[in-house]
């Protein structure tokens, strides 16, 4: 799976993938990676949140991190896949994002 996303501005438990009926041994979703751009040509970009939603708990992957203008977040196999094979457990889950800072980003999924 390879996902692309824009957004302009700041972002609110923005939906970037979702399922809702998922099994331990469906493989149709798999998150190995998610790169994080600043776009923006002068604004810091601040993740609030990337987390995972299951409808009845939130688990952070990360919070809180500052990219600079220009720059980006490369979020690993250790990282994401972990939290996604975790989840992946029960019956539905999101992959949200939250952002401020007034910047622009887009990430790429795979």
């Amino acid at each position: 799976m390879l996902k692309f996303l824009k957004f302009t501005g700041n972002t609110t438990d923005t939906d970037l993938l979702s399922t809702s009926s998922k099994t331990t041994n469906d493989s149709s979703i798999t998150v190995n990676r998610i790169l994080i751009t600043n776009t923006h040509d002068s604004n810091e970009l601040t993740v609030d949140r990337l987390y995972i939603d299951d409808t009845t708990n939130e688990y952070d992957i990360i919070a809180n991190v500052k990219i600079p203008v220009g720059a980006s977040l490369l979020l690993d196999e250790d990282i994401v896949s972990t939290g996604i094979d975790f989840i992946k457990q029960k019956n539905k889950f999101q992959l949200k994002l939250t952002t401020t800072g007034s910047a622009n980003c887009a990430l790429i999924i795979k």
